[in-house]
């Protein structure tokens, strides 16, 4: 389940309950979910802080909360969904697993009003640099203006990717410091720091770091590090730096390559090394080369026999031979075409080197806040969504559709959908105690079911999570639908539900109805089965 279902899911069951009983539950829940969150506290380093943001900006933790509701008379709690809020020309399942759509919000009844509450994600910078000392830092530089320009360049270019507004360079400033641009600076920090620092040097400038952004900052040499990985101690010295890398040309013939070696005055050990290197990749059943043979296999090519070949792993091998003997590599004129530097004179100009690039020091207090922002109050509660019955009925029929077109397909999310159908209709025991000493009995049932290993082991990953709502009273129904949301809760990026492609434009159409209609009944699901008693 993610976190900010999880957060609805407790707090809502906390609220649905007696209020008597939320200081033992508060504690009970405190003691399942571990050191890794905080209930009492806000902004707690290394941990998920719960708690509720009001209207005018006063922020409390769920204990406190909890203590203040006691006070204000009968309370009615329930979730509404509000659809998709998300601006992204998506598909509502494919943008729920990238973008904080908004849709389920937590409705709080009493005296006859109602206020609503939408969980929000506040997340602790990610590094000591906050993102307005990195405005303040290009500022610093002689040429801001036309930094600026450059993070605006790539900024919009990575926003309409993602089908968020362009910026432009008057604006970067202000968005960067605002909620959308610090997702930005989360995750493109770097390459912004990166995009400063090489349009400096560009503008053959010297990058100028304010004293008391210093600590912000530190420097690392990757050459060093890979070094050390790739080459025992005897034979670091022999480490060609990326810079100085050659490539060879395009145009290059394995005789012209040849040649090359044969020029150098420690060839044979060159041709050693060559032949080393190749033979790490040999096909099963094929015989090592040797260094005379491998000269020979090369002088005997067609003219563009090296476009087979791992011509990078060729020429590093003579670089190290040539640093192995304290030499220069020796370019015959005739051969001059035949290698040329990785990096262009243009893309050299920017260029950093890897041990003067800056980096972005990490802020060691990180934490994360899932925040219940209150939106305002209504005159009256928000219309109810369909009852449990009914969702329950729609959400079975669309797991079984689901179900059928994976199994045509031969996709394994098959079973996914197969394990919620067989927590949600009763096949498996009841989930009121999930005991350790239980859990060989759900599993045993699990494969009584036809179940094999690998549905049997995400069944019991997933049984065991429900572990967290026990504290909470909830009732056989309750916890059957959340196994079943949480094992059939299949949208996201890479590797789920939503990056699956067929070869036909029939299933492929198919497809895309059946996850439509899935994802529509299982967040209707989802909210009734929050509010059912």
């Amino acid at each position: 389940m993610r976190v900010d279902d999880l957060c609805v899911v407790l707090v809502t069951s906390l609220l649905q309950g007696d209020s008597a009983r939320w200081p033992e539950r508060l504690e009970a829940l405190e003691a399942e979910l571990g050191e890794g969150w905080s209930l009492r506290r806000l902004a707690v380093p290394q941990a998920y802080s719960l708690g509720v943001q009001f209207q005018d900006g006063r922020e409390l933790p769920l204990a406190e909360w909890l203590e203040q509701l006691t006070k204000g008379g009968p309370l009615s709690a329930r979730v509404v969904d509000f659809g998709t809020s998300s601006a992204e020309t998506l598909p509502a399942h494919i943008a729920a697993a990238f973008a904080n759509t908004g849709g389920v919000v937590l409705e709080l009844s009493s005296g006859g009003t109602s206020s609503l509450f939408l969980l929000r994600t506040h997340h602790s910078r990610p590094y000591l640099l906050t993102a307005r000392q990195l405005v303040d830092f290009a500022r610093a530089q002689s040429h801001a203006d036309r930094i600026f320009e450059v993070w605006a360049e790539s900024i919009s270019e990575n926003n309409v990717l993602n089908d968020r507004p362009a910026v432009s360079a008057a604006e970067v400033a202000d968005y960067l410091c605002s909620p959308a641009g610090f997702v930005h600076y989360d995750l493109r920090g770097s390459d912004l720091v990166k995009a400063l620092q090489s349009t400096v040097r560009r503008l053959g400038a010297e990058v100028n770091i304010p004293e008391a952004l210093r600590p912000c900052f530190y420097t690392s040499d990757p050459d060093a590090l890979m070094a050390e990985m790739l080459l025992p101690p005897d034979r670091r010295a022999e480490f060609v730096p990326e810079e100085e890398e050659l490539l060879i040309t395009e145009t290059t013939t394995p005789q012209q390559f040849a040649d090359l070696v044969a020029a150098q005055p420690f060839a044979r050990d060159a041709w050693e090394r060559i032949a080393r290197d190749q033979n790490q990749f040999l096909a099963e059943g094929e015989s090592p080369v040797s260094a005379e043979d491998f000269e020979a296999r090369l002088r005997a090519m067609p003219p563009d026999g090296l476009r087979s070949m791992l011509t990078g792993n060729l020429m590093m091998a003579l670089q190290q031979a040539c640093r192995a003997h304290g030499a220069e590599l020796v370019v015959p004129e005739p051969l001059r075409g035949c290698i040329r530097p990785v990096f262009s004179p243009e893309e050299l100009a920017g260029r950093i080197p890897g041990k003067e690039l800056l980096r972005l020091q990490s802020n060691p207090d990180v934490y994360q806040m899932f925040l219940f922002q209150e939106l305002g109050r209504g005159p009256a509660p928000v219309p109810a969504g369909p009852a449990w019955d009914d969702a329950r009925r729609d959400f079975i029929e669309a797991l079984r559709e689901a179900s059928r077109f994976a199994t045509e397909q031969g996709s394994s999310f098959a079973d996914a959908f197969k394990l919620a159908l067989f927590a949600l209709e009763g096949q498996a025991p009841r989930y009121g105690d999930l005991s350790p000493e239980r859990m060989p009995a759900y599993l045993e049932a699990a494969k009584a079911a036809g179940f094999d290993a690998w549905p049997v082991e995400v069944f019991e990953r997933k049984l065991g999570s429900m572990a967290l709502f026990l504290p909470l009273g909830l009732s056989e129904a309750k916890l059957r639908g959340l196994l079943a949301y949480l094992l059939s809760d299949v949208f996201g990026g890479m590797g789920s539900w939503n990056d699956q492609y067929f070869e036909t434009p029939e299933a492929q159409q198919q497809y895309d109805a059946i996850s439509a209609r899935l994802y529509g009944a299982l967040s209707a699901f989802f909210v009734a089965t929050l509010n059912a008693c």
